[in-house]
């Protein structure tokens, strides 16, 4: 009986092998652009940073010019206080705080701003209002501006009854202020500034350009305090006092990971 010659063994075309390389191409094509608008539009994310930082492509940071500070809403202490609650909710219901996973998109959305330098700010606003320093420190190479110094202080505002007084006395709300200040390496505090509780600071867009950068509730549930974290976009000497200023200096480095809030919250 004669044997069958075998079966010759099927080549693929040669489309197949072209085609191929070309789907190969698209798709590294593909993750490549996906990759990099992640890395150079979430600069926030600390490994996006030190990619970036390590390719010379970080955003330059300085401060801005009178009168061209980005377009935002600059609120009063009142105002500000409401930035903890649920927005969705506030003319709907009752008062409800926002809930976490959202105040941490949004905290991402507000470093994002200072990081790229505002090019394209979300959820911008400056603060105004009459505050009574608290607390003082120097920055050190564990926070978000290793050179300089913050700032907590308490908002005070007139009461509702009193908003038509001729002399009226204001208040502490449950606003808190920090207020990060970049300076130089090695300035010092003024060694005649005395922090006291009958100081008070008038804090306003056109002489701070106090952008915020962190939202954070603090107190309790049916007490809440708004903790707001800020730094200036004028270059303007910030008045620690009536008889002090201090000197800013734009930093050249951030370190992404830096806890917020920057002061630790007092125990009830």
């Amino acid at each position: 009986m004669s044997r069958k010659p075998d079966s010759p063994v099927k080549r693929r075309p040669n489309y197949f092998w072209w085609a191929l390389i070309n789907i190969l191409a698209l798709v590294f094509a593909i993750l490549s652009w996906t990759g990099c608008y992640y890395v150079f539009h979430f600069p926030e994310k600390p490994h996006n940073y030190a990619i970036l930082q390590k390719l010379g492509r970080l955003p330059s940071l300085d401060f801005f010019e009178a009168g061209k500070l980005p377009k935002a809403t600059t609120l009063p202490p009142k105002q500000l206080y409401a930035m903890i609650y649920d927005r969705e909710q506030a003319n709907t219901g009752p008062d409800k705080l926002m809930d976490a996973a959202t105040l941490q998109t949004l905290n991402l959305q507000l470093k994002r701003n200072y990081i790229t330098h505002f090019e394209k700010p979300l959820n911008l606003n400056y603060v105004r209002g009459t505050w009574r320093i608290q607390q003082v420190r120097e920055l050190s190479s564990e926070d978000f501006i290793s050179s300089g110094f913050a700032v907590l202080a308490k908002a005070l505002v007139i009461p509702g009854d009193q908003e038509d007084s001729t002399n009226p006395d204001r208040l502490p709300f449950p606003v808190e202020l920090e207020i990060l200040l970049p300076t130089a390496s090695g300035v010092q505090i003024p060694p005649n500034t005395e922090i006291t509780t009958d100081n008070s600071i008038e804090i306003d867009r056109s002489r701070n350009g106090l952008a915020i950068i962190h939202i954070a509730q603090e107190g309790a549930a049916d007490e809440p305090v708004t903790r707001l974290t800020t730094i200036p976009l004028l270059a303007n000497p910030f008045a620690l006092t009536k008889n002090s200023k201090i000197a800013l200096t734009a930093p050249t480095r951030l370190n992404i990971q830096a806890p917020f809030p920057l002061f630790e919250t007092e125990a009830e």
